[in-house]
């Protein structure tokens, strides 16, 4: 997003306040909304386009609107992210073009989300700009850091964990500790990865 947050949020709420008068931004709370679209990068634009849209069915609150923008730009982006996911796993692409199509998928599966901090989206943007060398590493880390923060957002997270802990259950008084741990979070992350249709971070790239 080349905008500041201040920019997209002032007039942003200002519209909102406008179309919708008794709509109150009346604290850190209800900023987060805004929040969140900034960091999914949600176009200003598009948001205004879905409140004009709106006026014909009100929503009733904040948190309505929030989740209706939400519904709008994934609707838009669905056969845009298939053509991505398709686009990512064939390639060759560029680093640039891998990590853009990266962070749409990834995008994507934050608008299923119910939490307001997405800014884990905005490490892969800094990954992009560091050299090429350094990519693959930083990659293979974010990935550990974006599948637990996927893991502990989700409504069913313990229940993940349960089916898990049973496939391994015969495994665990012979395997060696370290083997065991190994696996089970390799399987947590493979059960997440064929759920959200999430591709692999690192791969071999073409440049």
């Amino acid at each position: 997003m080349d905008r500041s947050f201040s920019e997209y949020a002032r007039e942003i709420i200002k519209y909102i306040s406008e179309t919708f008068p008794y709509l109150h931004f009346k604290g850190s709370d209800d900023q987060k909304i805004i929040k969140r679209w900034y960091h999914l990068r949600i176009p200003d634009k598009f948001v205004m386009k879905c409140v004009t849209e709106m006026q014909e069915d009100s929503p009733k609150t904040l948190k309505e609107l929030g989740k209706r923008v939400e519904k709008l730009f994934k609707l838009e982006k669905k056969k845009e992210r298939k053509e991505k996911k398709q686009l990512y796993k064939e390639g060759p692409l560029t680093t640039s073009e891998r990590l853009q199509c990266l962070y749409d998928i990834l995008q994507d599966v934050l608008l299923s989300l119910p939490v307001d901090n997405v800014l884990i989206l905005e490490k892969l943007r800094e990954i992009s700009e560091l050299d090429d060398e350094l990519i693959e590493e930083q990659l293979e880390i974010f990935e550990d850091d974006f599948f637990a923060f996927l893991l502990n957002n989700l409504p069913d997270k313990d229940e993940i964990l349960k089916k898990v802990t049973a496939k391994l259950e015969r495994y665990r008084f012979y395997w060696d500790e370290k083997i065991y741990k190994i696996t089970y979070k390799a399987l947590v992350k493979k059960t997440l990865r064929e759920r959200y249709e999430i591709p692999e971070f690192t791969i071999v790239v073409v440049d």
